[in-house]
């Protein structure tokens, strides 16, 4: 059996759970891989939900949401499967 390796993705986490959904949506509408999430403890106290996005992809992803006016409270770098 091959172990799979971790791979680099960047969360973004939001302040309430209705800006987190309106996130996907606005993410998911610009065909972006985007995976919610619950939100990883190095995000802080936050609304739960957070958004996993491929590295490739994050500074559209953060000029999507600013567009949209929903600037992300925190952004970190995890792996993950």
């Amino acid at each position: 059996m091959t172990r799979r390796q971790k791979r680099p993705f960047v969360v973004f986490g939001f302040e309430t759970t209705h800006d987190a959904l309106a996130a996907e949506a606005v993410l998911k509408a610009a065909d972006l891989r985007v995976v919610p999430i619950p939100a990883p403890p190095v995000l802080g106290a936050l609304c739960g939900i957070a958004m996993r996005i491929p590295p490739e992809s994050a500074g559209r992803a953060r000029d999507l949401l600013a567009a949209a006016d929903l600037d992300p409270v925190t952004r970190a770098e995890i792996e993950d499967f």
